[in-house]
C-alpha cells in the first residue's frame, strides 16, 4: 500500500466518525438538530474534497480539482451555518444560498467545460476565505462570552489560519501563470504536505466544537441538577446547600439570614377546577413573581409542590418581615390568564431568623414551618415570623 492510499485510508477514518459524532450528537446527546446536521454536511463536504485531492494523485486535471473547490465551499457554509444555530446568532441564509450556488455554477457549468482551472480556483478559493473571515469575526465574542477567551481565540485561529491558506491559493492563481504545485508537482511532497495540513485543521476544529459542545450539556446537566424543571427555580437540594453555607457564616462571621416558608393558598382547588395544567401555569406565574421581587442577593426556591422557599442573607426580623409582605402582595395583585377567565392568588408566609449560631438549620426550619401553619391557621394570606431563637429561649 502506497502513501496515497495510506492518506486515503485516513481521510475516510477521520471524516467518517466526526460524520457519525455529529449524528449522534444531533439524535441522541440533545445537541441543536440543526447545528448538528449542518456540522455533519461539513464533515462529510470536506471528506470529500480531501478524497478529491488525494484521487488527483499530483495531476493538473481541472475537473477534480475545481469540484474539490466546490466541496470545501459547501463544507464552510455548512460549518458557519452550524455555529449560527449552536450560538443562536443571526443567520446569513440568502447570501449563503447565493455563494454556494454561484460558486458550483460558475466551477461546474463554466469553468469545467472551458478548462478554466486557475478561475475556478480563484472564485471558490476566494468565496471560502470569505466565509471563514466571517465566521471567525462574528463567533469570537459569542464564544468568549459562554466559554472562554482561550476557546474563542482557538477557534478563531483555526478558522484564520485555513483562510489565509486559500488566500495564498486565490493570489497565487491571479498572479502567476504556473498554478500551485499541489495541482500539478509532486504528490509525496507537496500536495502530500497540504492534505495533511488540511486533515489537522479538520481534526482540530472538530475537537474546538466537540468540546464547546461537551461543555454546554455538563453546564445544562449541572443547571438541572439544582434547579426545578417546571419554574426554574433552584430545587430542594441546592436550596438545603445554600442554607448549609449561610448556617456557615453565621457560625464563622456572626452574620444573620432569613428563611421564608411559602405556600399557594388552596392550591388543590386550582388543581382540582383547572386541571394539572391549569395548576403549573399558576406555579410558574408565582414563581416568576417571586423572583422578580425578590432582591438580587436573594435566593428563590421550589421546595415541594405549592411550596417555595426563598432565602435572605443577611436580614434581620424586621427587614425580613417587610420583604415577606412586599412578597405577598405583589403575588396577590397577578392574574393569570387561563381559557376564558382570569386566576387571581395568594400566599401565606412564615418567617425565622437565624441568628443563633448554635442553632440547628433543622430547628430553623422547623421555626419557619410553625409560623406558615400558624398563617395558615389564621385565614392565609398573611405574613407570620416566627420568634427569635434567643428569645424563645429565654
Amino acid at each position: 500500500m502506497d502513501v496515497r492510499h495510506l492518506l486515503l485510508t485516513f481521510v475516510v477514518l477521520t471524516h467518517g466518525l466526526t460524520t457519525v459524532m455529529w449524528w449522534a450528537a444531533g439524535t441522541w446527546l440533545g445537541l441543536s438538530r440543526k447545528a448538528a446536521l449542518h456540522w455533519l454536511v461539513a464533515s462529510l463536504a470536506n471528506g470529500l474534497a480531501l478524497t478529491c485531492m488525494v484521487l488527483n494523485d499530483g495531476q493538473p486535471g481541472t475537473t477534480l480539482v475545481l469540484i474539490t473547490g466546490v466541496l470545501v465551499t459547501f463544507g464552510v457554509i455548512s460549518l458557519r451555518r452550524g455555529l449560527q444555530a449552536f450560538l443562536k446568532l443571526s443567520h446569513t441564509d440568502s447570501s449563503h444560498f447565493l455563494l454556494a450556488s454561484g460558486t458550483a455554477l460558475f466551477s461546474l457549468a463554466v469553468c469545467i467545460p472551458f478548462g478554466w482551472r486557475a478561475s475556478g480556483i480563484i472564485g471558490s478559493s476566494s468565496v471560502i476565505a470569505w466565509v471563514l473571515l466571517r465566521t471567525a469575526i462574528e463567533c469570537f465574542e459569542p464564544l468568549k462570552t459562554e466559554f472562554q477567551a482561550g476557546i474563542a481565540w482557538t477557534h478563531s485561529g483555526l478558522l484564520l489560519t485555513a483562510m489565509t491558506l486559500f488566500t495564498g491559493l486565490a493570489l497565487t492563481e491571479l498572479g502567476s501563470a504556473t498554478p500551485w504545485h499541489w495541482v500539478q508537482g509532486d504528490f509525496e511532497q507537496t500536495q502530500f504536505v497540504l492534505v495533511i495540513v488540511s486533515l489537522i485543521l479538520s481534526i482540530l476544529s472538530a475537537f474546538v466544537l466537540g468540546y464547546i459542545v461537551v461543555t454546554r450539556l455538563v453546564r445544562r446537566l449541572e443547571h438541572l441538577s439544582h434547579h426545578d424543571a417546571l419554574t426554574g427555580l433552584l430545587n430542594r437540594r441546592a436550596f438545603e446547600l445554600l442554607l448549609d453555607r449561610e448556617a456557615q457564616r453565621l457560625q464563622r462571621f456572626g452574620q444573620p439570614f432569613t428563611v421564608l416558608m411559602v405556600d399557594i393558598d388552596h392550591f388543590k382547588r386550582i388543581n382540582d377546577r383547572l386541571g394539572h395544567a391549569g395548576g403549573d401555569a399558576v406555579l410558574r406565574a408565582v414563581s416568576q413573581t417571586l423572583q422578580a421581587h425578590a432582591r438580587g442577593v436573594d435566593r428563590v426556591a421550589r421546595v415541594g409542590g405549592e411550596e417555595f422557599s426563598v432565602l435572605l442573607p443577611q436580614t434581620l426580623h424586621e427587614g425580613a418581615g417587610l420583604a415577606a409582605e412586599r412578597l405577598r402582595q405583589a403575588i396577590s395583585q397577578i392574574n393569570i390568564p387561563w381559557a376564558d377567565e382570569s386566576i387571581t392568588v395568594t400566599i401565606s408566609t412564615g418567617v425565622a431568623t437565624a441568628n443563633d449560631s448554635l442553632e440547628a438549620l433543622p430547628s430553623l426550619l422547623r421555626r419557619a414551618d410553625d409560623a406558615l401553619y400558624q398563617a395558615k391557621a389564621e385565614g392565609r394570606n398573611k405574613v407570620v415570623s416566627a420568634p427569635d431563637q434567643q428569645a424563645a429561649c429565654a
